[in-house]
Order: C-alpha cells, then sequence, then structure tokens
C-alpha cells in the first residue's frame, strides 16, 4: 500500500514539471526509499524530503544544479563529496550502488523535481539534532 500511494503521489506531482516513466518511479522506490524513507524516522539514511531540500538550497533552486550534484555523489559517494555534512555524522557516508548513467540522471530527476511531502516528525528531527532546516537557510537571504 505504501508503496502504491508513494507512486501516486510522485506520479502526480511529477507530471506536473517532467516526463517521468512509471518504471522509472518504481524503480526509484525500490532503490532508494529502503534507507531514504520519508515517511517514517530510520536511523539508515536521511529522510528524502531533507534531501531535496539541501541540493535544491546548495543550487540556489536549480533543478539543473541540482541533478548534476546529486549525479555527481551518486557516482561516487564520499565524505568529502558530501553536500549533506551533518547528515554524514548522523548516519555515515551513503554506500555505493551500482547505477547505470541513466538511472542516476532518472534518480536524480525525481528526488530534485518532486515536491515531498514534510513529515510530521520533521520539524523534531531537526531540533533533536540541532541541525539548521533548509527552510531558515533561504529567510534569511
Amino acid at each position: 500500500m505504501k508503496i502504491i500511494l508513494l507512486l501516486v503521489t510522485l506520479w502526480g506531482v511529477i507530471t506536473l514539471n517532467a516526463h517521468v516513466d512509471e518504471k522509472v518511479l518504481y524503480a526509484f522506490e525500490k532503490a532508494c526509499m529502503s534507507c531514504h524513507d520519508t515517511y517514517k524516522k530510520n536511523k539508515k539514511a536521511p529522510p528524502l524530503v531533507a534531501v531535496n531540500q539541501v541540493y535544491l538550497r546548495l543550487a540556489d533552486g536549480n533543478m539543473t544544479v541540482a541533478m548534476e550534484r546529486m549525479k555527481t555523489f551518486l557516482a561516487a559517494p564520499a565524505k568529502e563529496r558530501t553536500l549533506m555534512k551533518p547528515a554524514v555524522k548522523l548516519f555515515g557516508v551513503m554506500p555505493k550502488i551500482e547505477l547505470t548513467q541513466e538511472e542516476m540522471r532518472d534518480y536524480a530527476q525525481v528526488l530534485v523535481e518532486t515536491e515531498f511531502e514534510i513529515p510530521e516528525w520533521f520539524d523534531e528531527h531537526y531540533k533533536t539534532h540541532r541541525l539548521k532546516k533548509p527552510q531558515e537557510d533561504n529567510s534569511s537571504k
């Protein structure tokens, strides 16, 4: 049920911005959501909503730049390359997963172009770990 809900949510948002095949959404969910679940807290990786917000903020909202940075990181995850230093302190560096260039492009597009729903626990996550929320950084510009 959760998979169907995510696919429906992602499909509805992405069709407004770009054409993304349903198979891509399913593959993205399968490859990414097991660790980067946005709808429940976990101890494996930051939620996708946080990754989305940080990459867009650091690219000043430029989706193309954010997607390129995401593809670079996916190609060779490393502490020195991360844009999410607090997440690395909390979760460690993401292990490298074998992805084709096409998969990296597709997953970066889904991640950057999706307007993820902010879960109820998200604000508490930032307070607990003394993190600065990406929205707060934008408001100071």
